[in-house]
């Protein structure tokens, strides 16, 4: 399963967030807004606290994550405005190569283990933006220098009204997002840390049940 909408209650105050968000840092395709700390000389694998700032500006969407999401502790969490075509990219990151930039944090042995065990394990809530540009794809180039994709095969997801949040397959799982006109706030809470088990995966049974035919 590489993508499920949660049955999870609807984030209230998604406005608040967008009246919040500055534009982030550029990275890749999109910029970012980094809600937790991060340290790029350390692997992804230890619980890493909110930033002053994630605090002061989004107090209601870490209430909601910490509350409704089934995680034990959060590992990487940002904010992500993404206004152009994103091509095929995974989300993962490698025990040892830091990435094509040098710039991506590892990931120990340990806490790789705990995300395959655990897949989709990747938390996403969508704050603003079209609910079917995401799409799967069966390749991407680790390089990420490749530039013509339009022979790229895409099966596109469905976020329904009904929930804001979705699991993504985070290792292996090449995905993209199509820029569509008048898409330019499109916004997206992204989280990665040490799930509780039990509760994903009764959270994931529960929403594979409510959302049965949607891809």
């Amino acid at each position: 399963m590489r993508f499920q909408p949660l049955d999870v209650p609807v984030f209230a105050h998604k406005a608040d967030v967008l009246e919040q968000f500055s534009g982030g840092e550029p990275f890749g395709y999109w910029h970012e807004e980094e809600l937790t700390v991060r340290d790029r000389s350390q692997p992804f694998e230890s619980a890493m606290q909110f930033t002053p700032s994630a605090l002061r500006k989004y107090p209601r969407l870490i209430d909601y994550i910490n509350t409704v999401w089934p995680f034990e502790y959060f590992v990487y969490v940002k904010l992500i405005r993404a206004n152009r075509n994103v091509n095929p990219h995974v989300d993962g990151n490698f025990v040892v190569d830091k990435g094509p930039a040098g710039n991506y944090n590892t990931i120990t042995q340990e806490y790789l283990d705990h995300q395959l065990a655990t897949e989709p394990c990747g938390y996403r809530m969508l704050i603003e933006g079209n609910r079917s540009s995401l799409y799967m794809c069966n390749e991407y180039d680790n390089t990420y220098k490749r530039q013509d994709w339009s022979d790229i095969e895409k099966s596109y997801c469905n976020i329904p009204l009904s929930t804001d949040c979705f699991a993504l397959q985070t290792n292996n799982s090449p995905h993209g997002v199509d820029h569509i006109d008048n898409d330019d706030n499109r916004l997206l809470l992204f989280a990665i840390g040490k799930l509780d088990v039990s509760a994903h995966e009764k959270l994931i049974a529960r929403s594979k049940q409510r959302y049965q035919g949607i891809e």
